[in-house]
């Protein structure tokens, strides 16, 4: 998978097959060797590469992966995954382990995490590089109060690269993201569609297809939509 992840501003990283792979490891090692293996991994993230990598290393456990939209939605997990702005209600939840990232572009470390809460930029680069675990016996995700549904079929290959603009606590925007990881697309991340110049994005990223853009930003040469 590749992911080039564009933010206001200009600011942009670039995310390789083999380096998502590597913290998908990390991540998923982190969760058995230094969380015990929690049966409800809570996710409340914007769209980000960590959070995408955050939610293939759940899967990858055999957890239950709970992608939230706020902090009430993360009831009943064992472990949770916030945007450091949640951190403290999560602990206060009564969630018993509780990480913390500050979704910067290069996903830098937090300038402070409450008590009782952990900085995953610090926590999981000293987990192994490779997961031995081996295929889940079963892929769970909940988003929306329910189960994930069965992924559409959007017509995607390995050779598309596709805008992704959706948010991932929605249902239907979650099923297209993972849609095109399973057709092996490239994924452009892009979490403020209105805050950068699309034509200019969709065409420095060579985009295919796009997933999630608003009515107002539908105006690119060549794109197919996808909703």
């Amino acid at each position: 998978m590749y992911a080039g992840v564009a933010y206001p501003g200009g600011g942009r990283v670039e995310v390789s097959g083999a380096t998502t792979a590597n913290w998908v490891a990390k991540s998923a090692n982190l969760l058995v060797d230094g969380l015990g293996s929690p049966a409800r991994v809570g996710l409340l993230l914007p769209l980000h590469w960590q959070a995408v990598a955050l939610l293939l290393a759940g899967v990858a456990t055999g957890a239950v992966v709970v992608v939230a939209g706020d902090v009430d939605s993360l009831a009943g997990c064992d472990a949770a995954f916030v945007v450091g702005e949640h951190a403290e209600a999560a602990v206060a939840a009564g969630i018993d382990e509780v990480l913390a990232l500050s979704c910067h572009p290069l996903g830098a470390p937090l300038p402070s995490v409450p008590t009782s809460a952990a900085d995953y930029a610090r926590e999981a680069p000293s987990y192994a590089d490779h997961w031995s675990g081996g295929a889940p016996g079963r892929v769970s995700i909940e988003v929306g109060g329910g189960p994930l549904g069965p992924l559409p079929d959007l017509g995607l290959s390995g050779s598309d690269r596709v805008l992704v603009a959706v948010d991932p606590a929605d249902p239907s925007g979650l099923a297209g993201l993972l849609s095109g990881l399973r057709a092996g697309a490239s994924l452009v991340l892009l979490p403020a569609p209105g805050e950068v110049d699309l034509p200019a994005v969709a065409a420095a990223e060579r985009v295919t297809a796009a997933l999630g853009l608003p009515a107002g930003g539908r105006d690119l040469a060549g794109v197919r939509f996808l909703g």
